[in-house]
């Protein structure tokens, strides 16, 4: 077992100079008179350990701890302590301390830092910590921590303490009080301290702060199951809209086949209209040539005939009466037939101008027309670059399917010539078998009126089979589901049996600690009521500290204690111990003036009451 084997106190509060204190193996204990410095000794160890504040070392700070009666420095002073431990039972041979930036503080509170190099000290039976207070002659003050020679950190220093299950807010140290408040605690204080002493709990820390992480680590699952739900349903409708977008994809690739298509048919209606109006244009032409040839053969008709009319009024003028009846009629023929030539001039003029107007209408429209032709020339162009190569591939792909199903109908044409064949085989077979089935025909109607039965009573029965499939198919699957949980739930029983057995030995253990504990409990606490009683039966019949002065200090008048003046029978001797108590340990003098003397003695010695 871990236990202290030295404590050297260098000017700390009572102890001037150096004082090494031994402790050895087995009980040991420190007596003396009150003053006289036992206190000290355990606020030494708080203060070496940093286990209490200056409050819990009966010290308003830190500086109040220093002893500077013997200090040797006119600027400064200080006090050291030095813990010494035996860890030999610890079954290691090697302990790693490492250094951390030593801690200081001033008068004021204010804490600083100074960096030292981290090193390495190996250590074996005996395990040395040390505390040094330097105080200023200005008041201000520092604070170090050794670890077997290396300056270390209180939080160092804790964490070693904890690896030797020496706790701050342990029991290791039982201070003035302590007992009495133990033994007028309720069984639930008791028990935490049993706890504490036992180390279990340490154990129940360490439980709840797994417990804990446990539902931390439970909350964030629940977390991420909801965001894993919200993710399945992302997931489900980016499913949707993928399907959808296939099938956008799929629509606009037939629009775009079918927009090529178009173009290509706009193309060949356009070229076809082209053609005509280049047919209507040309045998425009042709007919204005024709028009103009007969407008031309007209008008030197008209001059003929107009040369004939001069020459006819210029005869008639040196003709006769009778010669101008007969040319005035000859002349009115003529006019007759100018007339009509006139009139069929006009109305040739009135279709060539016609001819004029649908020609120009024509070009108009042969222009739009070339005009058309180009955009459709460059589509043409791109079509026969792009699209017309696609549908060529295409084709080619076609005509190879084509010729894969002309070869697949060739192979089946064979062998339907071969199965026709064999057909005509079978019908002669069919035609002599035919004759042999008839007697069997009434056999057959009479087999076949059985299967219309049959087959009335199997449509009936369908749907009753088909719902007692369904509903069989629905009981397996819940079938199915509950094996699933079935199994589940016995492997969570499996576990949850495991636990409680682990939790029923745990408990059996921790049951039979504690009984063991309350037994060792009450033996100590019969062994201390032991020990107080004779501890105040010894102090009664001896005295304290104070009495015995008075007794040794040869005062006349003096005539001792009431438990060594006081005789009784012995029937009567616990019942004066009880009714005197505390007043068996005054001091009998014969007067008041030799009690104010003894009294005077004391507070000049300073030894108490």
């Amino acid at each position: 077992m871990v236990h202290i084997k030295r404590i050297e106190l260098t000017n700390f509060k009572s102890f001037g100079g150096t004082t090494a204190i031994p402790f050895l193996p087995g009980f040991t204990v420190v007596s003396g008179p009150n003053g006289s410095g036992k206190s000290n000794i355990l606020d030494a160890i708080l203060f070496c350990l940093g286990l209490a504040s200056s409050k819990g070392m009966r010290a308003e700070r830190l500086p109040d701890l220093v002893n500077h009666t013997h200090s040797t420095s006119r600027n400064s002073s200080e006090a050291s302590v030095s813990v010494t431990f035996d860890i030999s039972d610890l079954g290691q041979d090697e302990t790693k301390v490492t250094s951390e930036p030593e801690s200081t503080a001033n008068s004021n509170g204010h804490h600083a830092t100074t960096e030292s190099e981290a090193k390495q000290v190996v250590i074996s039976r005996e395990w040395t910590v040390s505390r040094r207070l330097r105080v200023t002659k200005g008041g201000n003050y520092s604070s170090t921590y050794y670890i077997n020679g290396e300056t270390a950190t209180a939080t160092e220093l804790h964490e070693e303490l904890n690896r030797l299950r020496i706790y701050p807010e342990g029991y290791n140290v039982v201070l003035q009080g302590d007992v009495t408040r133990i033994i007028t605690m309720n069984s639930k204080e008791r028990r935490e301290i049993i706890d504490e002493l036992a180390g279990v709990a340490e154990f129940d820390r360490k439980i709840e702060k797994t417990k804990e992480t446990l539902e931390e680590v439970r909350e964030r699952e629940e977390r991420y199951r909801i965001i894993e739900t919200e993710l399945a349903r992302s997931l489900e409708r980016l499913a949707a809209d993928k399907i959808q977008a296939e099938k956008y994809q799929k629509l606009r690739a037939q629009i775009q086949e079918k927009q090529q298509w178009e173009i290509v048919l706009k193309w060949q209606a356009v070229q076809q209209q082209f053609n005509r109006i280049t047919a209507q244009f040309q045998q425009g032409e042709q007919e204005n040539a024709q028009l103009t040839a007969s407008l031309s053969q007209l008008n030197q008709q008209i001059d003929e005939t107009r040369q004939q009319f001069d020459q006819l009024n210029a005869q008639v003028k040196a003709l006769g009466e009778e010669e101008q009846l007969s040319v005035a009629a000859q002349l009115a023929t003529q006019q007759a037939q100018r007339q009509q030539l006139e009139q069929r001039y006009q109305s040739l003029e009135k279709s060539a101008k016609q001819h004029q107007a649908s020609l120009s209408q024509t070009n108009q429209e042969l222009s739009q027309y070339q005009q058309q032709f180009l955009q459709l020339t460059q589509e043409k162009s791109h079509f026969e670059s792009h699209t017309l190569p696609q549908l060529q591939r295409e084709r080619d792909e076609v005509k190879a399917t084509i010729e894969q199903l002309r070869e697949q109908s060739q192979a089946i044409a064979s062998a339907s010539e071969a199965w026709v064949q064999e057909q005509t085989a079978l019908s002669r077979k069919i035609s002599n078998l035919q004759e042999s089935l008839t007697p069997q025909r009434t056999e057959q109607a009479q087999l076949r009126e059985r299967q219309e039965q049959l087959t009335k009573i199997i449509a009936d029965s369908t749907p009753r089979l088909t719902a007692t499939e369904t509903e069989l198919t629905q009981k397996e699957t819940e079938a199915a589901q509950l094996s699933g949980l079935v199994s589940g739930m016995e492997q969570h029983i499996q576990a949850i049996a495991q636990q409680l057995s682990d939790s029923e030995t745990d408990r059996s253990l921790l049951q039979e600690t504690q009984n063991r504990l309350l037994a060792e409990q009450r033996d100590k606490q019969r062994q201390l009521d032991k020990l107080e009683a004779t501890k105040q039966a010894q102090s009664e019949v001896q005295g304290t500290y104070a009495t015995q002065m008075i007794l040794q200090s040869d005062l006349p008048g003096v005539c001792g204690l009431v438990a060594q003046l006081g005789q009784v029978d012995p029937r009567y001797q616990l019942a004066l111990e009880i009714a005197a108590g505390a007043r068996l340990g005054y001091v009998v003098v014969e007067d008041d003036g030799i009690a104010a003397a003894g009294i005077e003695l004391l507070k000049h010695a300073k030894a108490g009451r």
